[in-house]
């Protein structure tokens, strides 16, 4: 074991620590445990027989919500409903079962609220959503869709989402649109695993029901306000609208967080979303507050950062309106935390009144990014930026017909533009450049040079770039690994330092198991010696181990950027003895550039975050960091000795 890294201690008043839990009694816990067995013998059936592998996932997710309430029945049994509610999800996977043998499935035509499933690309776990279709439903006509994130709940995990979700509560007589009720991998405000989950459960409703790309609006309120104006602000072109209500949209100021390690202070900005207030430019946006809840200061900081931008706002009693952008901030009348009747009313109507969008090409787009993870807004994409964590922008707009683009950038280094835009004469940063289209391409590359703007050649080999850049996907910090599909990779040789090797083999059991309790699915695990080339190609590699002990490791440790030997950690001029010292990191993998290498860590923020407020799940490592192990205690304490951001060429920046 050890001790999770060292991090900035925070006297903060917890959301509700974790409650007390009921503790199921034998015969309980036998009844679930057999129809649980049951219920996976009916599944292995189904499968052996090729059933539709879509509504098999609809039957295994009442198995899954039994299997992880039972593994952690410690705790998530919080009270004797639990108990209960766990039977009657199995009962409802095994009527699914029974239909799905008889070829009869009921429930893809079914009205109402119920649960369906996918299995996410992150770890092939399957992972429930919540859909609501209306009576007038017909599946022929193209219908709006509103995804809806949940509020934080501490006592929520599947079987509790199920029993909320799964038809019992009627679904209003007016409902006249499709309603996703994601279910976020928990309590993560949306982030990591969490952020994916609302892209994986979207995609799954509109392949099942006919869904207007046009109108899928965004809506969350309390930890679901936060997730909205996270996902709302860096991806402003997948949304018709955005609806963000309470929450928080920055990091210090809401957990009052003080003297931040100057490693962990640029990736703030990845999750403050306040910061991307411009992006509002491109999507109608609804922030809300009540009168009385401190959580207001979550729409006042876009609304300030707006104003900063120099968007002129005027009052309306307790609202703020504008003319500069398509956007309305309410504010409930002497209400708390909870939305106001006649706030959400007038929130509709705003929503209604862009729907849906006049067009899904605009000709005028204001975009800002501080980290290529968010990169692209319509017809245009930040490829790579000069310094990453700062100010990237780009002001484009075409003229009418098309054949006039004009292009304003700031910190970007490369940019691409969708070949449905490229044509004409191109205007950027003040260079005239003729388009003639991509050809074949989807899009035209330009890359920014010391002389000025150029046009990629289209038939250049990714290889023909000039060396490692942080792209899209590939732009850390170490936690962006685990947005995407990740294979952990156990050392099975000889480790060169024995302190080294325990401290790996602990943070494997601590990755391992803190994602599994927390983001609701087991990891990938393979022996470095099992390994195969397609794991390479399909996966980020997350290796635990040493250069002598993690095959893989060893293959990759010369290509890397910090050196590790048998004696030696060494980060620039500075070295640390390896006898006693661990090296995390995050870098793109020298076996497969398109994919990560990870080394010795799963999330850089662990159970105490995860127990504690949703807003302390942001990166604490950035892209590399080296440990102090002292072995003298059991766990393992550890110290952060150095730890840093690659530059923007995938190198060792300048360290302080």
């Amino acid at each position: 074991m050890f001790a999770p890294v060292a991090s900035v201690l925070i006297a903060l008043a917890v959301q509700g620590a974790e409650p007390p839990s009921y503790q199921p009694t034998e015969e309980e816990l036998s009844q679930i445990q057999a129809k649980t067995a049951e219920l996976g013998a009916a599944i292995e059936k189904l499968a052996a027989r090729r059933a539709d592998p879509d509504l098999l996932l609809d039957v295994a997710i009442y198995h899954k919500a039994a299997t992880w309430i039972l593994r952690y029945k410690e705790e998530e049994f919080y009270d004797k409903r639990y108990v209960a509610d766990t039977l009657t999800a199995l009962d409802h996977g095994l009527a699914r079962a029974k239909e799905l043998a008889l070829r009869k499935p009921a429930w893809p035509k079914q009205k109402g609220q119920l649960i369906r499933a996918y299995r996410s690309q992150i770890d092939d776990s399957v992972q429930p959503y919540a859909i609501s279709v209306p009576a007038n439903y017909d599946g022929r006509k193209l219908a709006r869709l509103d995804v809806v994130l949940h509020g934080r709940a501490m006592k929520q995990n599947e079987v509790n989402f199920i029993s909320k979700k799964d038809g019992a509560t009627p679904v209003a007589a007016e409902l006249d649109r499709l309603q996703l009720d994601v279910f976020g991998r928990g309590n993560n405000a949306f982030r990591w695993a969490g952020e994916t989950d609302v892209f994986e459960a979207v995609a799954s409703v509109c392949k099942r029901y006919k869904v207007d790309p046009r109108r899928i609006v965004l809506r969350g309120f309390s930890m679901g306000g936060a997730g909205a104006w996270h996902l709302g602000l860096h991806y402003p072109d997948r949304w018709a609208a955005l609806e963000a209500g309470a929450g928080f949209s920055d990091t210090k100021g809401f957990l009052k967080l003080d003297g931040v390690p100057v490693y962990q202070e640029p990736t703030l900005r990845i999750y403050d979303a306040f910061e991307y207030a411009l992006n509002i430019f491109n999507m109608p946006t609804v922030g809300y507050g009540g009168e009385k809840d401190g959580q207001l200061q979550s729409a006042v900081n876009v609304r300030e950062q707006l104003m900063k931008e120099g968007v002129q706002f005027t009052a309306d009693g307790l609202n703020w309106r504008t003319k500069d952008m398509p956007t309305v901030f309410l504010v409930g009348p002497d209400t708390a935390h909870k939305f106001h009747p006649d706030s959400k009313q007038q929130s509709e109507q705003f929503i209604q009144s862009y729907l849906p969008r006049k067009t899904a090409e605009p000709n005028h787009i204001r975009f800002l990014t501080y980290t290529t993870r968010y990169n692209q807004c319509f017809w245009l994409k930040i490829g790579a930026m000069e310094k990453h964590y700062q100010r990237a922008e780009v002001d484009a707009q075409r003229s009418p017909n098309g054949q006039q683009l004009t292009v304003r950038t700031k910190n970007v280094a490369q940019l691409s533009l969708s070949a449905k835009v490229a044509r004409g004469v191109l205007n950027i940063d003040g260079q005239d450049m003729a388009l003639s289209g991509a050809g074949r391409a989807a899009e035209v590359v330009l890359d920014k040079g010391p002389g000025g703007w150029t046009v990629r050649d289209a038939s250049a080999r990714p290889a023909e770039d000039a060396g490692l850049r942080k792209t899209h996907g590939l732009q850390g910090p170490i936690d962006d690994a685990f947005l995407e599909s990740f294979l952990c990779v156990r050392p099975t040789g000889t480790p060169r330092q024995k302190l080294a090797q325990d401290y790996a083999l602990a943070a494997f059991d601590v990755c391992s198991r803190d994602f599994a309790r927390w983001m609701h699915g087991d990891v990938r695990v393979k022996d470095d010696t099992q390994v195969t080339p397609a794991d390479i190609a399909a996966h980020h590699l997350v290796l635990f181990g040493d250069p002598g002990s993690n095959r893989l490791l060893g293959q990759i440790a010369d290509r890397l950027p910090i050196r590790w030997t048998a004696d030696a950690i060494t980060v620039g001029a500075k070295s640390y003895t390896a006898a006693d010292h661990a090296l995390l990191m995050i870098y793109p993998n020298p076996l497969n550039p398109k994919r990560y290498v990870v080394l010795n860590t799963g999330h850089t923020f662990h159970e105490p975050e995860f127990r504690g407020n949703n807003a302390l799940v942001y990166p604490r490592l950035g892209d590399w960091a080296v440990l102090k192990l002292d072995g003298g205690k059991q766990p393992i304490e550890t110290t952060v000795e150095q730890a840093g951001i690659f530059d923007d060429r995938w190198q060792l920046a300048a360290q302080p």
